[in-house]
């Protein structure tokens, strides 16, 4: 359900003063991703490594959420890392699978701002959430990403059919939940699921925190803010072409989801949707065209318009903000 007091458009979204604080931090961003990432998808990972806050999973529970790292291949090292709440329930609880933002190119399931974003969705939702790790671009370029997500569907789908995590969850009560590039991976596994067969998993909904999606063209809304707050528009371009197969542009069907070059998806049964907006996003125009593309369908879509930046809910109070609208979608679709 939609209160009729949340804006149901942009330009609805009540207009921000931007706090110096985060003028601050957005600055040091700055700073860092020109450090990060090069020309000619060159990406100092040594200094990623170096700077990046990490969390150890902890059996013992922080803010009311345990968490534990699953290898699940042995020749990739990939991994996951299961979230779910330190009270045990009577009843099985909702799953969710989480694939975390970061351009393709950094980030993973260990990192502080996601540990806490994915204990802030437990705690809303009293779900048990399984956080998805990949391996990033340039090393590793499309469609990498994808294969290691779907490849970690298939081992939750073989986990639940032996009795693993189908002790503690309902497999047929399935949600996908991914933010940023996260949301961009969210969308393929969404339209992967449709094409196979995952039972006992069953993809109730599909939630996509601002997702990265992107054309060739300018938009608008990236015209007019080529220095967006936190992540400007330079790395999205760097992270799209560090990610897609060289000779690329930017109506790849991996980035313009609905562009010339995408599949036809208008057939397909797809499950609910919520997508969340930011006015502050240089990305909104996109996400705009994403949810009036899905409506023109006759797909189920719902939008939640914030205020917020690209990556902003990753900070305390926008996090809580986000994992209550999850919480909520979820509630509408298994109540």
């Amino acid at each position: 359900m939609t209160s009729s007091l949340e804006p149901q458009s942009l330009a609805e979204v009540p207009v921000r003063t931007v706090p110096l604080k985060l003028k601050l931090i957005s600055a040091a961003q700055g700073v860092l991703l020109s450090l990060f990432y090069k020309k000619d998808r060159v990406v100092n990972r040594t200094l990623i490594n170096l700077l990046s806050k990490t969390e150890k999973a902890s059996a013992t529970p922080v803010d009311g959420v345990s968490s534990k790292d699953i290898t699940i291949d042995e020749v990739t090292k990939q991994y996951v890392r299961i979230f779910a709440p330190a009270q045990q329930e009577p009843k099985k609880l909702p799953l969710i699978v989480y694939f975390h933002g970061g351009g393709f190119a950094a980030n993973g399931p260990d990192i502080d701002f996601f540990c806490s974003l994915c204990r802030a969705v437990v705690r809303a939702a009293n779900a048990v959430l399984v956080s998805v790790s990949y391996r990033h671009a340039p090393e590793f370029p499309y469609p990498t990403a994808y294969d290691d997500c779907f490849g970690a569907l298939r081992w939750l789908q073989s986990d639940c059919q032996s009795g693993g995590l189908s002790s503690a969850v309902d497999p047929s009560q399935c949600f996908l939940l991914g933010d940023s590039a996260g949301g961009n991976i969210a969308h393929h596994m969404m339209i992967k699921a449709g094409q196979n067969n995952l039972g006992p998993l069953q993809i109730k909904g599909v939630i996509l925190i601002m997702p990265f999606f992107g054309g060739a063209e300018r938009t608008p809304f990236e015209i007019k803010t080529p220095n967006a707050l936190i992540i400007p528009l330079w790395t999205m371009d760097w992270f799209w072409d560090a990610f897609l197969p060289l000779g690329s542009d930017r109506d790849h069907e991996a980035c313009n989801v609905f562009g010339p070059n995408a599949e036809d998806i208008s057939g397909l049964t797809l499950p609910p949707i919520l997508v969340t907006i930011g006015s502050l996003d240089c990305l909104q125009d996109w996400q705009v065209r994403y949810v009036e593309k899905l409506k023109a369908m006759g797909k189920q879509v719902q939008v939640k318009y914030t205020n917020f930046a690209h990556g902003e809910y990753v900070f305390d109070e926008p996090s809580k903000k986000i994992a209550a609208d999850a919480a909520q979608f979820m509630k509408s679709l298994t109540s």
